[in-house]
């Protein structure tokens, strides 16, 4: 196996989400990697706090906005060759379809996103993309 030229990032600005960006950008500066961003539109999107939840389209440039100026710093910051992706879909599918059209090495995401049930310890996106991605996923712990 070679190493991983492409990562793909899950991104919610979640914490759980930022923690998997930092991850990211660290490995693709190992490796000489480019990392891409992936935030899915779905009904709703989280601004901010998981408790600011809104209709995606209504506010999509808002939500591309925190994308590329504020949930994917990390990868600024770093100086990784990077992209920033709004995709439609749920999560899981537009992770999975991202990451087929990108032709992703990798894909890593944070144990949770911005929504679901905080007593859980594996979020249903990151449990899904680990049953059924056909590609190498890295859920990467919290802090």
């Amino acid at each position: 196996m070679t190493a991983p030229r492409r990562i793909l990032v899950g991104a919610d600005g979640s914490a759980h989400a930022e923690h998997a960006l930092e991850w990211a950008a660290e490995l693709a500066t190992a490796l000489g990697a480019e990392v891409v961003a992936v935030h899915a539109l779905g009904m709703l999107s989280h601004l901010g706090t998981p408790t600011t939840a809104l209709p995606s389209q209504e506010h999509r440039e808002e939500v591309r906005a925190l994308l590329e100026n504020e949930w994917s710093r990390a990868l600024r910051a770093s100086g990784v060759p990077h992209r920033c992706l709004l995709v439609e879909g749920n999560p899981v599918m537009a992770l999975m379809a991202t990451a087929d059209e990108e032709d992703a090495d990798l894909v890593v995401v944070g144990t949770r996103g911005a929504g679901g049930f905080p007593g859980l310890r594996l979020g249903s996106t990151s449990h899904q993309l680990l049953q059924h991605l056909k590609r190498p996923v890295v859920v990467v712990p919290d802090k």
